[in-house]
């Protein structure tokens, strides 16, 4: 990270103004503040790495948090129904500006294969089997982050021109925990922030620099379950059946057309069938084949386009085929993630400054979902990406191997620290 005393003369001139301007008053020295709770950060994370828990069953996870959270100065846990998440408030000098900060908790259902002293070794029941237990995708290094800025900030409480609201999330993998916990109140009355931050590592960034992207950043995440229907038959006399096998087989590559062929080229896009269930022997035509799979997009109007486009495609494929009509369940999952443009404005002198201009990378939007985005249409928001990568090894979320790097975890409290600080000072009224 860059040193306050290290800034190019440009950011000197920043810093300087906002000082003379009274925004940025008593700001602590948040690099010692960060290097005295680091240890303890890395062992809370590696506790949280051992310890997953799948979605909307985080309850030791909840009392680990809970617990910490309890020994910071300051901290106010909010009654509420928040299932398994926990929200906290710690208040500074005024009850304004309200800036709020959330982690998730959820861990993924896979089997560890990084081979750390603290790998995972849990599992879990899920679909009737047996399935191992991991933060492969870095839930555990957010809520580290979270309660190592929590520490940081409690400790210059007495000089924060607002108030913080930290959010524990439950359920982020399966798209249900932001959701749940705004329709349980959790921005009502004097609750409601004026902005929500956010990070997620990010493997394909190397640890020391972040990512960003204003506007559009994540995408809508919407499935498809198409049942094609079909008359059984024998293998051998195939023209005395309607066979759905050959129907699902050219559904499926028919929907490969549907971005490349209807969907503007300049505008991101994804349709995958990522599942094909059906017959029981190699000589029995079925009744029917199941296809399952995702569509990705950015805006609106191409969500609706791709659903309007995907229904055609499979109910026009069987009626060439003269079979049944088929079953198609289209649902609409979490929406798109939406960073505001004039909070990234805002924030970015923050993460600069911190981090060093070098190091700041402006990212592409992903086709990844994150149901951050429903705090996002509620409030002023903004998510970026904490490098996590290693240059000597090529890592992604999601893949039992993920072994992100720690040094992150010092960097991503720094910037959260300072991101809200600055946030409250800059707002205060």
């Amino acid at each position: 990270m860059t040193a306050r005393s290290a800034l190019p003369p440009i950011l000197i001139l920043f810093a300087a103004s906002v000082s003379a301007c009274g925004v940025a008053q008593a700001a602590p020295d948040f690099q010692a503040l960060v290097e005295r709770h680091a240890p303890r950060a890395v062992e809370d994370r590696r506790y949280l790495h051992a310890h997953p828990e799948l979605s909307l069953r985080e309850l030791e996870t909840q009392r680990f948090l809970r617990d910490a959270l309890l020994e910071i100065p300051g901290i106010e846990l909010v009654d509420g129904d928040w299932g398994t998440g926990l929200v906290a408030i710690l208040p500074g000098r005024n009850a304004r500006p309200l800036v709020a900060y959330r982690a998730d908790m959820d861990a993924l259902p896979m089997t560890e294969a990084t081979g750390l002293p603290y790998a995972s070794t849990r599992t879990d029941t899920l679909g009737g089997g047996t399935v191992g237990v991991m933060h492969a995708c870095g839930h555990d290094i957010h809520m580290t982050v979270l309660l190592g800025a929590a520490r940081v900030l409690s400790e210059a409480r007495s000089e924060m021109a607002g108030t913080a609201l930290f959010i524990l999330q439950p359920a982020e993998e399966i798209g249900a925990g932001a959701a749940s916990m705004i329709a349980a109140g959790i921005f009502d009355g004097d609750r409601r922030p004026d902005a929500i931050f956010a990070l997620h590592d990010q493997p394909a960034v190397l640890c020391g620099q972040v990512g960003y992207r204003p506007g559009r950043s994540s995408a809508n995440v919407d499935d498809f379950k198409i049942r094609v229907l079909g008359r059984g038959g024998h293998g051998a006399y195939p023209h005395r059946a309607i066979d759905p096998v050959v129907i699902a087989a050219e559904t499926i590559l028919a929907l490969q057309t549907v971005v490349s062929r209807e969907i503007d080229a300049a505008r991101q896009a994804v349709v995958t069938v990522a599942a094909v269930h059906g017959g029981t022997s190699s000589n029995v035509i079925p009744e029917e084949v199941e296809l399952r799979g995702t569509a990705r997009s950015l805006e609106p109007d191409v969500r609706e386009q791709i659903k309007t486009a995907v229904i055609r495609t499979v109910r026009g494929i069987a009626a060439a085929h003269g079979a049944p009509e088929p079953e198609v369940l289209y649902s609409f999952g979490t929406p798109s993630g939406y960073n505001n443009p004039a909070l990234v404005d805002e924030t970015l002198p923050t993460i600069i400054r911190v981090m060093g201009q070098e190091n700041v990378i402006l990212a592409e939007s992903g086709m990844g979902g994150e149901d951050f985005a429903y705090f996002q249409a509620e409030i002023p928001g903004f998510m970026f990406r904490l490098g996590v990568g290693r240059p000597d090894r090529t890592m992604a979320v999601h893949n039992p191997a993920f072994d992100p790097d720690e040094s992150a975890i010092p960097i991503g409290i720094r910037l959260v620290s300072e991101i809200l600080w600055d946030y409250m000072a800059r707002h205060a009224e």
